[in-house]
């Protein structure tokens, strides 16, 4: 893991949420609000815990997933997303679903695929949009 400063990571949560802010998303927006709120909390849980810089030493902090970040700040149940994700079957010999966590939906939008059950990319893009309004609230 790269070294990231709780100032870079800050920046970088809001040149991301900007970047995100289209008229109609696709995946690369979807992708960029992702990553938005994965800085943003990220330097809040710094903030927090009066660290300054993001590594190795962080605990917990090494993956994408948003809502073991939200435990950690513990954020209301209305933050988090969902844990098991459906994405649309895909055909080998037969239809095979397919399902992910929380912490792989940006390896969905990063791949083309999208989000179907229990929530679809629209619910997932008003819930980021939550998680970083709040994140906006804490860095102010």
């Amino acid at each position: 893991m790269v070294p990231i400063t709780r100032r870079e990571l800050v920046k970088a949560w809001g040149e991301l949420r900007l970047a995100s802010k289209v008229a109609i998303r696709v995946n690369p927006h979807r992708l960029l609000l992702f990553y938005a709120a994965e800085c943003g909390l990220k330097a809040v849980y710094l903030r927090n815990v009066n660290v300054d810089v993001l590594d190795e030493n962080t605990a917990g902090l090494k993956n994408h997933d948003l809502n073991q970040v939200m435990d950690k700040l513990r954020m209301g149940k209305e933050y988090r997303l969902p844990t098991n994700l459906a994405l649309p079957p895909y055909r080998a010999a037969t239809l095979l679903p397919r399902n992910c966590g929380a912490g792989s939906l940006n390896q969905v939008w990063r791949y083309g695929s999208k989000c179907e059950a229990p929530a679809d990319d629209l619910q997932l893009e008003t819930v980021l949009e939550k998680v970083n309004d709040w994140i906006a609230g804490e860095l102010r």
